[in-house]
């Protein structure tokens, strides 16, 4: 046929991962064969990373007097405006809730 090319082939299609998950799901494969449910891994090398305890973004610095992390100079000025109640709250937010005197 002329106007078929021989050359041309479809292009592959990509599986979200529900579809992979599902067809694991139907196969019966061994336990010694990883896929997405048994995959173990060991814990990272890299160095865990800090976020500001007011905004999310990454932490840069850490102020000494209450122990917060910041992102630049506006959230430090916040942070000196700060009560120890106040505080104490966002330190409990990480789970680092140290007692201030």
């Amino acid at each position: 046929m002329p106007f078929k090319n021989s050359k041309y082939r479809t292009v592959k299609k990509n599986k979200n991962l529900k579809q992979i998950l599902t067809m694991e799901r139907d196969q019966e494969l061994s336990l010694d064969i990883p896929t997405y449910e048994n995959i173990e891994c060991p814990p990272s090398i890299l160095p865990q990373r800090k976020y500001c305890d007011i905004t999310g973004l990454d932490a840069k610095y850490t102020d000494p007097k209450t122990g917060l992390r910041y992102h630049n100079s506006e959230i430090y000025q916040f942070i000196c405006t700060l009560g120890v109640p106040n505080v104490q709250a966002y330190l409990g937010s990480r789970n680092a809730a140290v007692i201030l005197k």
